[in-house]
């Protein structure tokens, strides 16, 4: 589906100059197929027609094909090829795949904790996809659907037949002993403890007069407190090795220290046969994987374990003896772990059996597990099925007769040979099935006939408009052949191109490609023709034809931006911040747990409040300290110990802290942080700018919030200073004049207000269109003005709040607003309705959606709220 949308949007935009009906490659005649009498010269080929421009059959089709016509020759042909499997799929697994489709997702948890917009949006979005591809209606969707599920049918089928046994993709019962031996790891039992720092983790162990020494874990016996002995005086005179009993229920205690406040204690007392009972105790490799891979595969396949150590003592050390680090994301903690037990799996590394013996080793589940999850793999790899439809299409010897459409092919099918001769009127053929271009023009014309017409007439349209005013200045007979046209711009294209072949001649492309065909995958065009009109002069014109549609009446779009830009005044800020978050992380992936989630299923709130405000309390009688700050305040908690008289109770309870410099690029402002952060914290922002801006707070060095602020990461405390524009930038203009009374900027300029108005909004238009085409045309002559003078601060405000909203209207999509107004005022010629399963009012609603899309698309899309 991206593809299609891809390639509508590519620098192909339209052929309209005509094909070339025999080219020669090499020493051959090859032919490229045409739809039936494409003679431009014929009025019946007219396809539609505006007061402006005609788009023929012909030009229609060349649209079809650099757009998205090898997608819907595609469709046409695995249609057929896949027919059985078109019938099996189920309206059951179409509604299943919508869903995905839909929400890149087909878990119900996460899209049932969407937010209503939310779902609404990704609804909206995927609707709007379809649409632009074609599929208008609900059967329509189907049908997609439908052939996307039956493609994977077929993958499915391919890949654990004997046909693909040969194959590194294939599933059969090696594949999944392999997966079970490779990939598939049982839970273990360990004794895991997580340290916020070394520090933390060596005053905990020094607590049980615990050291590290000549790599085992060593308990000091001597009676001096071990604080005050020097390493080098620590010996085997106040030291022992610890008995299997001991290490047990040091580690037992260690990790009652760090957990018991928000985790069952275990008993210190516990037998190795109790502690493999412990839930707690219990690690899954892939939960653990996803988030530490490296700490997973240490403690899964690096560290031995206490019960082979008890079969073998000859076996791996089964404990670290010292904190170890295994950093991934934000954690940077430290850990001490004794692995209790280890994988017990079979070791299938040599399986060479059928699959009833490998389930009976394996177990039916396991098995139908892995083949699944095989499947899937291969399923969501790159481009996997579209290979293997591409397989399928050779057995049934596929070849496609137009070369354009054959070069896109190949990047699907780097093995599929071109045809040597092409075919006058055979676009493509399978079998004994042959498909014409009229065949693939009537198909793509009825599946989406309104975005190829637009697409067909961009140039048309902006050439129509504009080219005269370019490309003709001050000539007599303006010559729209490039050949002829001896204009400074149309020389610059010209040297423009020529510059690009010698530069593609000299490079290690030429050695790989023909210059046409470079032409063509890089901007979609097919000859030098095509390259000058359909890239140089359409990327010449587009600005100017914008800049009409914008100006149109009376410049009424910027009324559209003026709504859009209000909320920035009303919400305006611009702080730099650091903040502090106190968090939980029950899962230990170094990430804040979802904090509303925590929140909810705490069985005593009240107890949890009443800690939180005491550690709130402790937090700012730290920073009424001179020189402490957010960044010495978590260094000092992280090596707090858990009997520390400040912050123990807090870390015993399982909270941490960190904090951020949100400011480190560019100061925090409403535009950048709406849609970024979550609102709760963006309207605390607001309020904290608000009371920043009082006459008592104004020489303040900063801003400390008085309360904590909620979030689904957890509590923050907040800590703001002016940012770069704490003064928000205003458009209030009183003009100045010189002499003779003449006024220093462009009338309309002045305002007696800080928002924009739209006098100056108008100015800052025609101001931003003479930047983006300067040099193609003379302002002064085509629309009868100089570029505006603004003032610097009143340019300032224009750049700040509406310089994003108005230049994002010089793009493709509001271009195709303008040329689909036009299209509505033309007229089908009624001898294509021959062709077009549809009538010209079918045709225009389409256009009408199209548009009311683009439109969605530029203005709601941009407006991030």
């Amino acid at each position: 589906m991206h593809n299609v949308l891809k390639r509508f949007t590519s620098l192909a935009m339209v052929l309209f100059l005509g094909i070339v009906l025999i080219a020669c490659n090499g020493e051959k005649e090859y032919q490229i197929p045409e739809i039936t009498n494409p003679d431009k010269t014929d009025n019946g080929q007219v396809f539609f027609e505006t007061d402006d421009f005609k788009i023929t059959n012909e030009e229609l089709f060349n649209s079809v094909k650099v757009n998205d016509g090898l997608n819907q020759l595609l469709t046409m042909v695995d249609s057929e090829l896949l027919k059985s499997y078109l019938d099996e799929v189920t309206a059951q697994e179409i509604a299943d795949k919508r869903i995905l489709l839909t929400y890149n997702t087909d878990d119900e948890e996460v899209i049932n904790d969407m937010e209503e917009d939310e779902r609404n949006k990704y609804i909206t979005n995927f609707e709007e996809s379809m649409y632009l591809m074609g599929y208008t209606q609900e059967s329509e969707y189907q049908d997609y659907i439908r052939l996307v599920i039956a493609r994977e049918k077929y993958a499915t089928e391919y890949m654990t037949s004997d046909a693909s046994a040969e194959e590194t993709w294939h599933v059969g019962t090696k594949a999944i002993a392999d997966y079970y031996d490779q990939a598939y790891s049982n839970d273990i039992q360990s004794i895991k403890i997580k340290f916020e720092s070394e520090k933390d983790a060596l005053d905990v162990m020094k607590s049980y007069n615990l050291i590290s020494k000549q790599g085992k874990l060593l308990l000091y016996t001597g009676t001096t407190p071990i604080d005050e002995v020097p390493s080098f005086a620590l010996d085997e005179t106040n030291t022992k090795e610890l008995t299997e009993a001991e290490l047990l229920e040091f580690f037992v205690k260690m990790y009652n220290d760090v957990y018991s406040g928000f985790r069952d204690e275990v008993a210190e007392n516990s037998t190795f046969e109790e502690l493999l009972l412990e839930e707690d105790l219990s690690l899954n490799y892939e939960d653990l994987s996803s988030l530490n891979k490296n700490l997973a595969g240490f403690i899964f396949f690096t560290l031995g374990n206490l019960k082979d150590y008890k079969a073998d003592s000859e076996s791996d050390v089964y404990y670290t003896y010292k904190p170890v680090k295994y950093y991934a994301g934000r954690d940077t903690a430290y850990y001490m772990i004794l692995n209790l037990s280890g994988q017990e799996k079979a070791d299938l590394s040599n399986f060479d059996g059928t699959d009833e013996e490998l389930i009976s080793i394996i177990g039916q589940d396991l098995f139908d597990e892995f083949k699944q999850t095989i499947i899937d793999i291969n399923l969501g790899g790159s481009n996997f099925i579209s290979k293997r439809m591409a397989d399928l299409r050779r057995e049934h010897g596929f070849i496609i007769n137009d070369p354009y459409l054959a070069i896109d092919y190949k990047a699907i099918d780097t093995d599929y040979v071109e045809s040597e001769t092409g075919h006058k009127s055979v676009i493509a053929s399978y079998d004994e099935v042959e498909i014409t271009a009229d065949e693939l023009f009537d198909y793509a014309i009825n599946r989406n006939l309104a975005m190829y017409i637009v697409h067909a007439s961009q140039v048309k349209a902006l050439m129509a408009a504009h080219f005269e005013s370019v490309y003709c200045i001050g000539v007599e007979n303006c010559e729209t052949d490039y050949n002829k046209n001896e204009s400074t711009k149309m020389l610059e294209h010209i040297n423009a191109y020529d510059s690009m072949k010698t530069q593609f001649e000299e490079s290690m492309y030429a050695d790989y490609y023909t210059f046409d065909d470079y032409l063509y995958l890089a901007y979609g065009v097919r000859n030098k023709d095509e390259m000058i009109y359909n890239y140089y002069v359409k990327s010449t014109l587009q600005p100017i034809y914008i800049f009409d549609l914008i100006k149109a009446n009376n410049y009424d779009v910027l009324n559209d931006l003026l709504e859009m830009i209000q909320p920035y005044y009303d919400n305006y800020f611009s702080l730099d911040s650091t903040h502090l978050l106190i968090y939980v992380d029950r899962d230990e992936n170094g990430n804040p747990d979802n904090y509303k989630d925590f929140y909810e299923e705490l069985t005593d709130k009240t107890t949890f409040d009443n800690l939180l405000t005491d550690l709130e309390n402790s937090i700012r009688d730290y920073l009424e300290v001179e020189d402490n700050s957010f960044t010495t305040l978590v260094e000092e908690y992280k090596d707090a110990k858990r009997n520390d008289a400040t912050w123990g109770e807090f870390k015993s309870a399982g909270i941490y802290i960190l904090t951020e410099d949100l400011s480190s690029k560019s100061s925090l402002t409403y535009a950048t942080t709406i849609n970024q952060y979550e609102d709760s914290f963006v309207v605390r922002l607001q309020e904290l700018y608000n009371e920043y801006k009082l006459e008592a707070n104004l020489e303040l060095d900063f801003i400390l919030d008085d309360e904590l602020l909620e979030t689904s990461f957890g509590v923050h405390l907040i800590r703001v200073e002016k940012g770069d524009d704490f003064d928000m930038p205003s458009a209030k203009y009183e003009m100045a004049y010189g002499e003779d009374n003449k006024p220093s900027f462009t009338v309309g300029i002045e305002n007696d207000l800080d928002q924009i108005s739209f006098e100056q909004l108008r100015l800052y238009a025609m101001y931003r269109f003479s930047v983006l085409s300067f040099g193609n045309i003379e302002l002064e002559d085509l629309y009868g003005f100089t570029r505006p003078e603004i003032p610097s601060g009143v340019l300032d405000a224009l750049k700040e709040f509406s310089g994003k909203f108005h230049d994002a209207l010089y793009v493709v999509g509001y271009m195709n607003i303008g040329i689909i107004n036009q299209l509505l005022d033309g007229n089908m010629n009624e001898s294509m309705l021959d062709i077009y399963d549809g009538q010209e009012a079918d045709l225009m609603k389409e256009l009408q959606d199209i548009s009311d899309i683009y439109y969605r698309q530029i203005f709601l899309e941009l407006d991030v709220r």
